[in-house]
């Protein structure tokens, strides 16, 4: 079942969401936590308490979370998954971080090229980089962004900022970690990082 996050999962989203510049997420919104475990490649919903569980963080409006309390319906899940929160840092999902991530903080921006090869799995060369937002360092997590702004997916830095239009063009300079193309895919739609 769904439950309200604990106190430290509560500072852990909050944390993830003051460094993404998303704070107002939680006045319009009720974080609600699923426990799930992951076993042969299928989810079940286990107690708070078992080993090896994976802490998935859901979204629901207000007047939603507000219905589903008052009628006491049986369910397990509801709302959006924005990510899962771990003992020390919150892992965005997909959907969580085209919903999340509003401000211009560590985001890689590509041209059109960019954009179809990142959407079809590949990795982003430095030729296709038009743009990078935030304090970006190596090995950080980005969000890959086409030219409106819109969030591809999401990345991980080889180079820092600075770096990342420098180098030769034919390098890879944010490796695909999970992108919009996976839908149709039908891979890892429900992985966090």
């Amino acid at each position: 079942m769904l439950r309200k996050p604990t106190k430290k999962e509560l500072k852990v989203i909050l944390s993830a969401l003051r460094a993404f510049g998303s704070e107002e997420f939680l006045k319009d919104n009720e974080p609600l936590v699923l426990d799930v475990i992951i076993e042969d490649g299928s989810r079940r919903v286990v107690d708070k308490d078992t080993k090896g569980r994976i802490r998935e963080l859901y979204a629901l409006s207000k007047d939603l979370a507000k219905f589903l309390e008052l009628y006491k319906l049986n369910y397990v899940h509801a709302g959006l998954k924005v990510g899962e929160v771990g003992s020390r840092r919150f892992r965005f999902s997909l959907e969580g971080s085209f919903y999340l991530v509003r401000k211009n903080k560590k985001k890689v921006f590509v041209n059109e090229k960019g954009e179809m090869l990142f959407l079809y799995g590949r990795d982003i060369f430095a030729e296709s980089v038009i743009d990078v937002t935030g304090d970006v360092k190596e090995n950080d997590i980005v969000f890959v962004c086409n030219v409106k702004e819109d969030i591809l997916g999401i990345g991980k830095a080889r180079f820092d900022a600075k770096r990342m239009k420098d180098v030769e063009k034919d390098r890879v300079v944010v490796e695909n970690l999970v992108d919009r193309g996976e839908y149709l895919r039908k891979e890892k739609t429900y992985r966090s990082f």
